[in-house]
């Protein structure tokens, strides 16, 4: 399991062409921290976010965050999901939507984050804020509304992503808004600094490169996909998931992640 490579994983853009979007091939040397050189711009990102992501891997923060959607994923095929839940610290009611699931579930994690010594880091935020994400635009395409569904939808939302498919699907986009947090930590410099140029006149252009940013992101998260899917299937099966092989599987999910951003720096 998980030993699987994909090749090279297809992408709409190139990594340097989402770069040389907001950094043209004339950006000053101080702005990026690096040469005034769309390829070394984007090769020093990504080699900032492979260092990251070797931290990241004994973050507990980084850890709980994913065994916490691993759970909700498992409790969503209970017949009372929200006792499950509430064995987690969240808490809903009847006429809970999408919106309040989301909120809760980061409400847990700063709880968590809030008894463990040490775990309040840059990279616990990051991974906070990406397993909302991944709930949040998985589960709220199954719902009616983010903000007028109920909490028997919401479950039944959930619970399409607690089948092997479904938690690869939620693996791929966590991990995906994970990688997308690290690399425009270091690129958001470069568009606040462009901000007014020709090459990015309005907020709207930052959004749309935030948008391409995402798309890369999660297509190069794809290398974690089956693998996160064949781990939660097999290990529930055989032993139960629990935050130590949780722990062990991040980190090797974060090593193909650091394996992949290495494979797309060697193609600048």
């Amino acid at each position: 399991m998980g030993h699987t490579r994909l090749g090279t994983v297809p992408k709409t853009r190139k990594w340097n062409e989402i770069v040389e979007q907001i950094a043209g091939h004339n950006l000053a040397a101080e702005v990026a921290n690096a040469t005034a050189d769309v390829d070394s711009i984007a090769a020093a990102t990504l080699k900032a976010a492979q260092k990251s992501l070797e931290k990241a891997a004994h973050d507990p923060g980084v850890l709980f965050s994913f065994f916490l959607l691993t759970q909700v994923a498992l409790a969503a095929r209970t017949s009372n999901w929200q006792a499950a839940l509430g064995t987690y610290g969240i808490h809903l009611s009847d006429d809970s939507t999408v919106f309040d699931f989301t909120a809760e579930l980061q409400d847990a994690i700063d709880r968590y984050l809030a008894q463990t010594p040490l775990s309040s880091t840059d990279l616990s935020e990051i991974a906070q804020q990406s397993a909302g994400e991944a709930i949040a635009s998985l589960a709220g395409t199954r719902t009616p509304s983010l903000f007028g569904a109920s909490s028997d939808e919401v479950q039944s939302a959930i619970r399409s992503l607690s089948t092997k498919k479904g938690f690869g699907e939620l693996g791929q986009r966590f991990f995906g808004r994970f990688i997308g947090r690290f690399l425009n930590f270091y690129l958001s410099r470069v568009t606040a600094a462009n901000l007014g140029s020709p090459r990015l006149p309005h907020l709207g252009d930052v959004a749309r490169f935030n948008d391409a940013l995402k798309i890369h992101c999660e297509q190069s998260a794809r290398i974690v996909r089956d693998f996160c899917g064949e781990w939660y299937s097999k290990t529930e099966y055989q032993q139960g998931i629990d935050l130590a092989n949780t722990s062990r599987f991040v980190a090797v999910a974060l090593g193909k992640l650091r394996s992949e951003l290495e494979q797309q720096r060697a193609l600048l």
